[in-house]
């Protein structure tokens, strides 16, 4: 949830100054160092990853970075709901009532 956060403030960021002149386009890299660090060293190198902003030599592209602030949106509500559906479970559990 905090990398998504940070997309997309960073996303907003590139969206405000997308006239700025030569302005350069900022990323957030998290995804694929989680994925090389599950590789490398398992699930205890995935711990030690954080997400990182990095600036690009792209210029912004508003309808990329509408998209890019699209998925993100959609990536936060799954989560959402896949955490809210783990709580009903646990909830459940431990009450003994099902909803």
């Amino acid at each position: 949830m905090d990398t998504y956060s940070l997309r997309q403030k960073v996303t907003a960021s590139n969206i405000a100054n997308a006239d700025t002149p030569n302005y350069k386009r900022h990323e957030v890299l998290f995804e694929e160092e989680l994925q090389q660090a599950q590789l490398d060293e398992g699930i205890s190198g995935m711990k030690a990853v954080s997400p990182s902003i990095v600036q690009t030599e792209e210029s912004v592209v508003l309808e990329d970075e509408m998209i890019e602030m699209a998925d993100t949106q959609i990536r936060v509500q799954m989560v959402t709901r896949s955490l809210r559906h783990h709580f009903s479970l646990l909830k459940s559990g431990i009450t003994g009532i099902n909803r």
